[in-house]
């Protein structure tokens, strides 16, 4: 299955839309996965942490990618040519489909608009339809960019083709913008007496918004006075009053042609390096074609004819609802978002968000280690990500942490996810502020390319979110265990095992406790080893120690895990057996010696282990401390026993 990966600053400016809606209806149903990918421009941060969009470079660089989209006007529009085709000579040796710039990589090819026959189409028919004699210009030349050049260069050679003058000091700049140009006439010209040009050609619709609103400030009429065409045919121009004439691109188009290029291609088959598209002039209001009266949308050709100007775009009943329809998405996407805290509850809210924001599926990749970036920092993809969760509704697939990994310097679609799944992708970095966590695909099942934009910020401040405090609750977990670990550290003797004297006097009365609430019996023991001096002062400490672990492992075999153990400092040791009778006590101290016997001879020990129990039930105190003292008596009692024997 053919990877095409399709590198966009944004989603955001209809330009860019056009194109992506051309691209993606050329692949729609045939086997392939097309890649959209925003990267901004690099080096230039409308946003405080944009520049972390531009790790999608890195991302196209995957192995599993057999060539690339570049809509290169718009990067060359705000970037050095020669920067941005050091980028593209990165990808070599894939074929490289660029829209305006030439790459000039290896196995690139170049789609561009040739302008000045609509230039001089405009310019002609400004001349000759509406005696247009003195013709201004708005330029983009400050920006430097390769579209702005050719304009300009373009319009001066209509003027030369139609025999009109160049009027250098009616040249103005406006960088592209509507600000820019309006504050550009605003600066010029201080009265409607001083306007000394009958029209004005712009380089693009929103230069040419900017100068209608000033010129209507300083009182000119448009298009009485005044006649003004712009470029580009954007939503600007069918929605100002009056509408814009203007030279439409057919940007459409060229994302279409794009595709089919990089499709054949791929296909084996031998395409031509360039291609020119032609353009197409669509005279309105502004310049005097269409009747301010006229209010359908409507425009004249270069042959003069009525030709109809509705689409989704201009008509306003559909933004309308397209609005109102997103609108209510975000609204439940949010609802939906509230709903989880955790990267696990996200889990299972995802097929619910793949569903409200018409996709077909979503994949979310997490970099083993958090990646901090700041915009001076190169970004180095790493070379592992772990599938965290996907959910599919064309095959009804969904799992979350399958154990899954992918390199994605060598693929970028993991295993069990959508690998063999064709369609329309968006490979988006998850990413808050300067942590960088991983990445994002999803299958997108429509052209509605701003609103996903829309979609997926919501989403990845909400994974990013889920993800920090995901792992607060698993450090918190771990700083439990770790305290619970220490704690138990503290409470721990040592040398046997078992509890020293603080652990078991905790848990000691916390069972006495439970005893009381329940009314159950048990028995108090407090027992001494004998003879222990004998045998650190016949064998030495070492052989004295050993006794006392043996001893302590006496006491564990013959107690219930569920009773009290511990050692309560040298040779003495405590014991509470939950739910023993005193009567039961004479049998304990004959199971303990009977295994005293069996420790000594299994272990060859010179001596026999022996030791003395003092025991007490609960009919004297509730205290356990009380409780020994008690018991302790009771053990100088069985010491003297012994000692009487002697």
């Amino acid at each position: 299955m053919k990877v095409i990966a399709v590198l966009i600053p944004t989603f955001s400016t209809e330009y860019n839309l056009d194109i992506l809606s051309g691209i993606s209806d050329y692949f729609r149903g045939k086997d392939a996965k097309v890649v959209l990918i925003q990267t901004r421009i690099p080096g230039i941060n409308t946003g405080a942490f944009d520049y972390q969009f531009c790790t999608g470079f890195e991302y196209a660089k995957s192995e599993e990618v057999d060539a690339v989209i570049c809509v290169s006007g718009v990067y060359a529009s705000e970037m050095p040519e020669d920067k941005l085709r050091e980028i593209l000579k990165c990808f070599e040796p894939r074929p490289v489909v660029s829209i305006n710039l030439d790459p000039k990589t290896r196995n690139s090819y170049v789609i561009q608009a040739d302008c000045r026959k609509s230039f001089k189409e405009i310019v002609s028919h400004l001349k000759k339809v509406h005696d247009c004699k003195k013709i201004a210009f708005f330029s983009a030349n400050e920006t430097k960019s390769k579209e702005a050049l050719e304009r300009y260069d373009a319009f001066t050679a209509a003027l030369d083709a139609c025999k009109l003058t160049f009027y250098p000091e009616l040249v103005f700049d406006g960088a592209f913008t509507d600000f820019k140009a309006y504050d550009a006439i605003k600066a010029h010209y201080k009265s409607k007496n001083e306007i000394d040009f009958d029209a004005i050609v712009c380089a693009n619709d929103m230069m040419a918004s900017g100068c209608m609103r000033a010129l209507e400030e300083l009182g000119v009429k448009v298009p009485q006075e005044v006649k003004v065409t712009g470029f580009d045919d954007a939503i600007v121009a069918s929605m100002h009053s009056p509408k814009l004439t203007t030279i439409n691109q057919d940007i459409y188009s060229q994302g279409y042609e794009a595709a089919e290029i990089v499709d054949r291609v791929l296909s084996g088959e031998k395409m031509k390096k360039a291609y020119f598209n032609p353009l197409v002039p669509k005279f309105r209001q502004s310049c005097g074609c269409i009747s301010l009266d006229h209010s359908l949308p409507v425009y004249k050709n270069v042959e003069g004819e009525l030709r109809s100007d509705v689409n989704d775009k201009t008509d306003g009943v559909m933004q309308f609802v397209n609005a109102l329809g997103e609108k209510n998405v975000v609204v439940t996407l949010l609802d939906t978002i509230r709903g989880f805290n955790t990267l696990k509850q996200m889990f299972f809210s995802l097929k619910y968000i793949v569903k409200q924001c018409a996709m077909s599926g979503m994949a979310i990749h997490f970099f083993k280690d958090v990646q901090i970036i700041d915009s001076e920092q190169e970004f180095v993809l790493p070379r592992e990500a772990e599938l965290h969760m996907f959910y599919t509704n064309q095959k009804n697939v969904e799992f979350f942490r399958p154990g899954l990994t992918v390199n994605p310097h060598e693929k970028i679609f993991s295993a069990r996810s959508m690998e063999d799944i064709s369609g329309i992708f968006i490979l988006n970095p998850i990413f808050m502020g300067e942590a960088n966590y991983g990445y994002m695909l999803c299958r997108i099942n429509e052209n509605k390319f701003a609103d996903y934009n829309v979609y997926l910020k919501i989403i990845i401040n909400a994974i990013a979110q889920a993800y920090d405090y995901t792992g607060k609750i698993q450090e918190g977990r771990n700083l439990e265990r770790e305290n619970t670990d220490l704690a138990l550290q503290s409470r721990m003797d040592e040398l046997t095992g078992i509890l020293n004297r603080r652990g078991f006097i905790e848990q000691g009365q916390a069972a006495l406790d439970l005893l009381q609430e329940t009314d159950t019996s048990g028995v108090i023991f407090f027992a001494d080893m004998d003879d222990l001096k004998k045998i650190n002062d016949t064998y030495g400490h070492e052989m004295g120690d050993k006794a006392i672990m043996l001893q302590a492992r006496v006491l564990k075999d013959i107690f219930r895990s569920s009773d009290v153990v511990g050692r309560l400092g040298g040779d003495e040791f405590g014991i509470v057996a939950l739910g023993m009778k005193i009567g039961y006590v004479e049998k304990t101290r004959l199971k303990i010696q009977m295994l005293c016997k069996k420790v000594s001879i299994e272990n060859q020990l010179p001596f026999t282990l022996s030791i003395s129990l003092g025991a007490v039930d609960l009919q004297k105190s509730s205290v356990l401390k009380q409780l020994l003292s008690e018991a302790d008596k009771e053990l100088y009692k069985e010491k003297k026993k012994k000692h009487d024997r002697k």
